[in-house]
């Protein structure tokens, strides 16, 4: 088969490609794409890039990328298709045979031509064919084609990124500088942790540091890992279009370790944490030529990680953590652990200097007043007495686990559903472009209810709910996302406004992360401002009778920041 597309292809296909015009030259690669699709009428419809790869490695397909010249200035589109057999007859279709979505709204034709069916469409089809051979020659005035390693090297997959205003670029030098001062403080320390508030670029200082390691040859196995697919996913869809590097999936549904092991120069594997220990065995030949990157580090301090990964990591020569909340609260084993791993906190842009400086925006700040029932206070007291009796009897026990458990009763209670209702009908406005926080599922049905009888078109994202929930409230489609923990962390839908904190923990970090889903500044909607919903107790009397309260006088102080730098 030969293909001649533009330039404008998916992420995944781009990589698709490259690894397969790789593979013609490496023999070890080759056959670990061989090994992957062993069975290519069973795998080619569950992994269809996978197959592509291995279609260019085998030289099944041949692919060239297209690009108008001459007087055209805009993108190759033609609809053309050639079908040939061992006698040379040919069918051929040319018009739009469009399988997007968009094309199910479109009004489409098609017009198909056989070889053998009489003389006019005899005289048809060889014109598309001789139309083709020249577009693949390169005889054709208006077009130029280059194979896969041509068009890598030229680096045609970028040519249609969209231009920027030049005042726009001025902007953006002086707001986001300080990812320059991140990027030089790693480069001279070599390890530690990145603190940067959710929206202030902490992905994209990661590539600028990957970026600068590969091209001056200081690394050429970078591993980047975190918790959370779609966080992942994100990841991936930024590194094809941005990096020098093959890049690799282990997680979810791709199975692309095996090849990454194989794989020989540049090489990045993106990879869940709890796969991460098999695949940093590895590297153990080339830890001086290795950067980890730990996104959403705060993770990497959980009790199994310390277990598994204890003496692992710190061995590579650069290891990079990312976190807008970087510290555990009340675990200090895990703060050791991800100071001892990775390295120390070595810079800092926080929230207030983010929003002072215009990287996110300003918000408004409600707390809706409620008190617990008598149902709720007496579980309160059964767990205080319960925990004092383990402790007692010798056992041992933390505070923490004490405070946890009292947090749950107060984000569970029901009493916070009449004000939320009453808040609701009032104003269903600060419900357009809305996340709802709450601790359960079964708690989050009572809140879809109030919902529904208001009219808010809401979907849910629960574990095990499929993404298409989440990509229908990132489109639009939806106006409110009812969630549990699955969106605290590394989600960008810069169009939300909202949010509602049903369900907020004693430790500050969760807070941040689901603060950080709403001041992300909108390219559509320059005049955004935010607006944070927040249920507190101010006469609670139990041993974490001061959480609702710190909590609401550090996000009260903080919507009053406001943006200094224009």
């Amino acid at each position: 088969m030969r293909l001649i597309t533009s330039p404008k292809l998916k992420p995944e296909d781009w990589a698709a490609i490259k690894q397969g015009a790789d593979a013609i030259q490496d023999d070890v690669l080759l056959q670990a794409l061989r090994d992957e699709v062993d069975e290519l009428e069973k795998s080619a419809s569950s992994k269809p890039v996978q197959t592509l790869s291995y279609m260019i490695a085998e030289k099944l397909l041949t692919i060239r990328i297209a690009i108008t010249t001459g007087k055209l200035s805009g993108d190759y589109h033609p609809k053309l298709g050639i079908f040939r057999d061992s006698e040379d007859e040919a069918v051929v279709f040319h018009g739009s045979q469009n399988e997007t979505e968009q094309g199910r709204r479109n009004f489409e034709s098609l017009d198909v031509f056989l070889s053998w069916a009489d003389a006019r469409d005899a005289s048809r089809v060889q014109s598309h064919r001789n139309r083709f051979e020249r577009l693949w020659n390169n005889i054709d005035p208006n077009v130029q084609c280059f194979d896969i390693p041509e068009a890598i090297r030229r680096n045609i997959a970028q040519f249609y990124r969209p231009k920027s205003d030049s005042k726009a670029k001025v902007l953006k030098d002086t707001r986001w500088r300080h990812q320059d001062e991140a990027v030089e403080r790693f480069l001279a320390e070599k390890n530690g942790v990145l603190e940067m508030a959710t929206g202030t670029g902490k992905t994209r200082t990661a590539l600028r540091i990957i970026d600068k390691l590969t091209t001056r040859d200081l690394v050429d196995t970078v591993i980047v890992t975190m918790r959370g697919n779609d966080l992942l996913e994100q990841w991936f869809q930024a590194l094809v279009t941005d990096c020098n590097c093959r890049v690799y999936r282990q997680f979810g549904s791709h199975h692309e370790g095996a090849r990454f092991v194989a794989s020989r120069g540049r090489r990045l594997l993106l990879v869940s944490q709890h796969h991460l220990p098999e695949f940093l065995s590895s590297v153990e030949g080339t830890a001086e030529r290795t950067l980890i990157v730990c996104d959403e580090v705060h993770g990497f301090g959980s009790p199994a990680q310390v277990t598994t990964l204890s003496g692992l990591v710190s061995p590579l020569s650069y290891r990079l953590g990312l976190s807008a909340t970087p510290e555990r609260e009340y675990d200090q084993a895990g703060n050791d652990f991800i100071e001892n791993e990775v390295g120390p906190i070595i810079f800092k842009f926080e929230i207030e200097d983010a929003i002072q400086r215009g990287i996110l925006c300003e918000f408004d700040y409600t707390a809706l007043e409620y008190e617990l029932s008598d149902d709720d206070r007496a579980e309160i007291r059964k767990i205080i007495k319960r925990h004092h009796a383990r402790r007692a009897s010798g056992e041992v026990v933390s505070d923490e686990a004490l405070y946890r458990d009292i947090s749950r009763v107060r984000k569970v209670t029901i009493e916070k559903l009449e004000p939320f209702n009453e808040h609701l009908t009032s104003k269903p406005e600060l419900y357009e472009r809305s996340l709802i926080f709450v601790e359960t599922r079964k708690y989050g049905e009572l809140v879809q209810r109030l919902l529904m009888d208001a009219g808010i078109v809401f979907g849910t994202y629960y574990e095990g709910d499929e993404a298409q929930r989440l990509l229908d409230f990132a489109n639009g489609r939806l106006d409110c996302l009812v969630s549990c923990h699955r969106l605290s962390e590394g989600i960008d839908i810069k169009s939300v406004k909202n949010i509602v904190l049903f369900s907020s923990a004693r430790a500050k970090l969760e807070t941040i992360q689901r603060l950080g889903r709403c001041l992300r500044t909108d390219p559509n909607n320059e005049e955004k401002r935010a607006h944070v919903l927040d249920f507190v107790d101010f006469g609670c009397d139990d041993d974490s009778d001061s959480t609702d309260v710190k909590r609401y006088d550090w996000l009260r102080s903080l919507s009053a920041t406001r943006k200094e730098e224009q």
